[in-house]
């Protein structure tokens, strides 16, 4: 669990550096540019394992590669660009719901009435989030959101099949491998969607990019995959739920953004949604 706690840590502080490197280059380009980090420092491990993977495991491993890094990243960070980063990392706050959802409907891992009380509460902290940021004239949009909501989606759909994939290959084999595959699939995707291939360079801007690349593409996944068999798929969901505090408390300190009162409730509901369907179990528990 530790493992997975230090991933999600990184992956809060995401958005922030993300936004830092939108001075420099366009979301889709950066993008592709952490995942090529990625690849070039998992490329020693993968020529290990490439020959060692079953050829039945290829389909799954990259379908779940382009889910897990393209489809998720670009949606993330594509939808970051339209919308600030206190947002983007509070809707993340709904993948614990989310990931009970997906259980209860793809996966027979009925959901209880609590998280059908809960996931209300956080929809509905949603809509007074994005409507206070629409009032207040603030960067909070309901597309941006949309297309991070998407984001934590798909995530939730993947962790599953992850999970036993990791555990038919093995974690290093996964997380090299899939990194590898990840950087050359994204390629299609960022000639068609980066507005713009100029770099402006910058320290701030360059030394974002290389933590997005090291530190929350590939480090956070080896932790994040390194961990995920000693942990069960849903409680992996709760945890996600500490990723938006860290974030939102960063976006305000790091970034100024300013959050009006209506869309500060919206937060609020969602991530004590959140926290609520993780301590319920507990405090229902006889």
């Amino acid at each position: 669990m530790l493992f997975q706690i230090l991933a999600l840590f990184m992956w809060g502080s995401s958005f922030i550096a993300a936004k830092f490197s939108y001075a420099m280059l366009d979301p889709a380009l950066m993008v592709q540019v952490r995942l090529l980090i990625a690849a070039l420092i998992v490329l020693p491990t993968a020529r290990r394992y490439l020959g060692r993977i079953p050829r039945a495991q290829w389909k799954p491993l990259l379908r779940l590669s382009f889910a897990n890094y393209v489809l998720v990243l670009m949606l993330q960070f594509i939808g970051l660009k339209y919308t600030s980063a206190a947002s983007a990392v509070t809707i993340i706050g709904l993948e614990p719901i989310l990931m009970v959802f997906v259980g209860h409907f793809f996966f027979n891992d009925k959901a209880k009435w609590y998280h059908w009380v809960c996931g209300m509460a956080a929809f509905l902290g949603v809509a007074v989030m994005i409507a206070g940021g629409a009032e207040e004239g603030g960067e909070i949009s309901l597309f941006g959101c949309l297309l991070v909501f998407l984001a934590g989606l798909v995530f939730a759909l993947i962790m599953r099949p992850t999970q036993k994939l990791i555990a038919d290959i093995g974690a290093p084999a996964y997380t090299s491998v899939s990194l590898l595959a990840a950087a050359v699939l994204c390629l299609p995707f960022t000639l068609l969607l980066a507005d713009s291939f100029a770099v402006d360079w910058s320290v701030s801007g360059t030394l974002a990019v290389l933590y997005l690349g090291v530190g929350c593409s590939w480090f956070a996944y080896w932790l994040w995959n390194k961990g995920m068999n000693r942990v069960p798929a849903n409680v992996s969901g709760i945890l996600i739920s500490m990723e938006p505090v860290l974030g939102l408390l960063m976006a305000v300190v790091l970034l100024g953004e300013t959050v009006s009162a209506v869309s500060a409730w919206g937060m609020v509901m969602i991530l004590a949604s959140a926290f609520a369907v993780m301590l319920l179990p507990r405090w229902l528990k006889p």
